[in-house]
């Protein structure tokens, strides 16, 4: 067995014969022992490391071998610019290492096209010698469908060609990227020009005394039409105070797409946040008798004004934390829209509790937002799409659901002095009243 692996976890060691392992190393495998692995890095021999500290490289794709090791080598210098204060080359330095992390992994995933390999492997290419160039590492030498050419097997003449050809692109990158480090409008002319836009949003945190589970349905709401017009982006939190899926921690983002222009000229926009327990019908219930669970009761909600945001007239920056106060549900037959006016027009301590997020504004559909911010939407960004159809319907785009949302409902008590619970059943019928199964389901 004979094959060469990528360290996706740092291992320590405890000395002779085991390996010490950074993430990102490229390791030699040469046999393998129950949870074990024997092998090297380049600079050791014959060394151990536990077996869930490696990922498998495919070898036929050198590229993403180079990708791991220009990301190992452009790390190190990553820290020293942190170290040394030099802020701005350590966030361009970073940008470069997201692009990469983000490509390798659809480098990896075997699902992309012809067509879009090439593509993406170009992209690839050019990152690396991009940035190799500006920090001043050595350049290295490609043929015209990017790989590394040998010196060995490659006459000189071929090769101070392809030296200078990789030159002059180099420069031209370079001179594009200062062009767009100049503080100008362009990026707003784009926003206003471009027909469609998308909302990135990152919930970085939630902070509230609830004592069970809750589900937070976040989505975009018109004030002025009293409106919701987004679907929703579902959130459900733990009563430990994480998120239910661990795996999700620090990843749960969501980009709401098909925004137009028409959207960003509306008077209001607000991000709406929606907070519902689950658990017991009353949380001050303690007899057990009536001790009931996985009950949907309605909590509370956060609102924010993000108007000047949608309209690009606020910083929108992914690195900046917006704080959203929770408010509480004083009576649960509250109807969600009198709700928000109460919520916008108080103004009292939160004491705390509401949320935290990160939001930008991105020009494009998701497709485009994937290609030209891949460090934020990438496969597994939540796409919350605006309810009814766009306004430029683009070829291929099929949409043919239908959303019905129960908002509230009004019985009578009869002879009874407190309002009696009431199940509500919906169903699809054919022409002639018979039930059509399969065609509601729950959405989120």
């Amino acid at each position: 067995m004979q094959e060469y692996t990528e360290a996706i976890y740092s291992f320590k060691g405890t000395g002779i014969p085991q390996l010490p392992l950074q993430i990102g190393d490229v390791v030699h495998i040469l046999e393998s022992c129950e949870d074990w692995y024997k092998g090297y890095l380049v600079r050791h021999k014959g060394s151990e490391f536990p077996r869930h500290t490696e990922n498998t490289i495919p070898a036929e794709i050198p590229l993403v071998q180079e990708v791991t090791t220009t990301l190992w080598e452009w790390g190190s210098i990553w820290k020293q610019l942190y170290v040394t204060n030099k802020k701005e080359r350590f966030q361009q330095v970073q940008s470069m290492m997201y692009d990469l992390m983000e490509w390798r992994s659809q480098l990896l995933s075997g699902t992309l096209p012809k067509d879009e390999l090439k593509e993406l492997k170009q992209k690839v290419t050019s990152k690396i010698d991009y940035g190799n160039k500006i920090l001043e590492l050595d350049l290295i030498v490609r043929d015209e469908d990017g790989n590394i050419l040998d010196p060995d097997k490659t006459s000189v003449i071929s090769l101070f060609h392809a030296h200078e050809e990789a030159t002059n692109k180099i420069t031209e990158r370079i001179k594009e990227e200062m062009s767009k480090d100049q503080p100008d409008y362009a990026s707003y002319s784009r926003m206003s020009s471009s027909p469609t836009h998308s909302l990135y949003v990152f919930v970085r945190n939630f902070v509230c005394r609830i004592g069970e589970d809750a589900e937070l349905f976040m989505s975009l709401y018109d004030p002025q039409k009293l409106t919701i017009i987004s679907e929703n982006y579902l959130v459900r939190w733990g009563s430990r105070g994480f998120p239910k899926e661990i795996d999700m921690l620090n990843n749960l983002k969501v980009v709401f797409t098909d925004l137009g222009n028409k959207d960003l000229s509306r008077d209001k926009i607000y991000l709406v946040c929606q907070i519902v327990r689950v658990g017991r019908m009353d949380l001050k219930d303690s007899n057990s008798k009536k001790y009931t669970q996985g009950l949907r009761r309605p909590f509370g909600v956060a609102v924010m004004d993000i108007t000047e945001i949608i309209k690009g007239k606020a910083e929108s920056d992914e690195e900046k934390q917006h704080f959203i106060p929770f408010h509480p549900v004083v009576a649960e037959n509250d109807f969600l829209h009198s709700l928000l006016s109460k919520v916008t027009a108080s103004k009292g301590d939160s004491g705390g509790q509401g949320l935290w997020v990160t939001v930008k504004m991105l020009v494009g559909d998701v497709i485009q937002t994937r290609k030209d911010y891949p460090h934020l939407v990438d496969r597994t960004t939540v796409v919350a799409r605006k309810l009814g159809f766009p306004e430029i319907i683009m070829p291929g785009d099929i949409r043919n659901d239908i959303y019905i949302t129960l908002l509230y409902g009004d019985f009578d008590k009869y002879n009874k002095t407190t309002q009696r619970n009431v199940e509500v059943i919906m169903c699809v019928c054919d022409e002639e009243g018979k039930v059509m199964p399969l065609f509601l389901e729950p959405a989120v």
